[in-house]
């Protein structure tokens, strides 16, 4: 494997597939890595992902989920209580993402810069600035400005405000409470946010307005005495500095024969309710375990088909929801009211998406709990990375006739069968008879696709 782009995204893939026996390379243009604190939050979801991947615990010791102070004019109006998000800065996420992978013997190439590629029928051979390299298959994770989607040639549609901008970067700051982070609000100008990080001395300044510069300490200062009129507050020791631009895009083609996109290649989105990083996340541990299976040769490219046809949704859902978030979130600055809480909602915790009309999601069975498709609500208690079918009532006493997965009764007064997928959705629920429906579909996830297809 082959993948392009060191950020959480290509980072989480490669953590996926190193951990399950894959033999993975993973390049990244930039000379050293990334520093700065960009997509700052991780929604539960993701969480749920990176604990299965081993290193949620540490992430959870270097964030934190903050109050907020908001304040209009100048004075303060409210405080928000503090959301699911755990927050933290994306370069602590990457650094713990290279160190596990680091575990599971995969160094990030450096200063490799991907120029083309070429694909086969059996294998993909790309350019980079330091040779050629051959995989079976090659991910494009390179960002919003991807190579890999521009050399496929695929559409990237939507729009990109011109308008809508900010300037950001991280920042030591000294006079506000670290207990908190702090929103300044004027209609007429725009909306300035500080967010303090819990075990690095850095903040990250956002400042959204028609006024800005070139992101710099000087015009960070400037827009600060601008927004709050407050002169004993210190900004200092500026390091990771940035311009954003408010786009809203992504393509409809997630695969072209033996390449894939993914995260930020494949869709960028309105910063609102902080879904971008945590959708790219998401595609990886989507896509993981399907290459995983085609590569060892336990399951037929076909099943990597339904990357597409699955994850294409939660893009365009994600666009749908950050942008309408992104309007809510300027109603409330231009009409003053400070009310910016309405942008946070229940649905960014990402934890009800999932994949009910799928091509991998088989209802064999009603019953009172989840639905096929359906993230399982019991992964803490089962854990994920594989296959685990599930026994409730005297359904338990079928697993026993049931190969190649995990097994555990669980107590219920229905009896029925729940076989979860290794990305911890629901792929099966069926009657305690129907065991060789269950180990037909362990043995062929893919074969749901054909059996809709041919009226089966």
């Amino acid at each position: 494997m082959l993948i392009a782009g060191a950020g959480p995204t290509g980072l989480t893939l490669a953590v996926d597939l190193a951990r399950r026996g894959a033999r993975v390379r993973i390049i990244d243009r930039a000379a050293s890595h990334f520093v700065g604190s960009r997509g700052k939050g991780l929604q539960e979801r993701s969480l749920e992902v990176l604990a299965d991947l081993g290193v949620a615990d540490q992430l959870r010791a270097a964030g934190w989920a903050l109050p907020t102070r908001v304040s209009t004019r100048g004075r303060p109006v409210r405080e928000l209580p503090p959301a699911a998000t755990l927050i933290l800065p994306q370069s602590i996420v990457e650094e713990t993402l290279r160190a596990r992978l680091a575990e599971l013997g995969v160094t990030v190439e450096l200063d490799t810069t991907l120029t083309g590629f070429e694909q086969s029928a059996d294998r993909v051979v790309a350019t980079t600035s330091r040779g050629s390299i051959a995989a079976r298959y090659l991910v494009g994770c390179d960002g919003g400005r991807s190579t890999v989607r521009k050399t496929l040639g695929v559409a990237f549609t939507g729009e990109s405000s011109a308008g809508k901008s900010m300037v950001l970067g991280d920042v030591e700051v000294t006079g506000l409470s670290r207990e908190y982070g702090h929103i300044w609000i004027d209609p007429q100008r725009g909306m300035l946010a500080l967010t303090p990080f819990r075990t690095v001395p850095q903040w990250q300044f956002q400042a959204a307005t028609p006024d800005a510069g070139e992101p710099s300490l000087a015009e960070f200062r400037r827009q600060f005495d601008l927004f709050t009129g407050l002169r004993d507050v210190t900004i200092s020791k500026p390091t990771w500095l940035s311009t954003y631009r408010v786009s809203a895009r992504m393509t409809q083609e997630y695969r072209v024969g033996r390449v894939f996109l993914a995260g930020d290649a494949a869709h960028v989105h309105p910063p609102a309710g902080g879904l971008g990083m945590n959708t790219g996340i998401q595609d990886a541990y989507n896509l993981g375990w399907k290459l995983a299976r085609t590569l060892a040769g336990t399951a037929s490219p076909e099943l990597l088909d339904t990357y597409r046809q699955e994850r294409v949704p939660i893009a365009e859902w994600t666009l749908n929801t950050s942008s309408t978030g992104l309007e809510q979130l300027w109603t409330a600055v231009t009409s003053g009211t400070g009310a910016i809480e309405t942008v946070n909602k229940p649905e960014h915790r990402q934890l009800g998406l999932g994949y009910r009309d799928g091509p991998l999601s088989k209802n064999l069975t009603t019953w009172d709990g989840p639905e096929a498709g359906d993230r399982a609500p019991w992964l803490q208690e089962i854990g994920g990375g594989g296959f685990t079918l599930l026994g409730f009532g005297t359904a338990a006493d079928s697993l026993s006739g049931v190969r190649d997965v995990t097994t555990r009764p669980m107590p219920g007064e229905q009896d029925v069968l729940v076989l979860v997928r290794p990305d911890g959705y629901i792929a099966m629920v069926a009657g305690p008879a129907d065991v060789k429906p269950v180990q037909d579909y362990i043995d062929r996830p893919w074969s749901a696709t054909h059996q809709e297809r041919d009226g089966l």
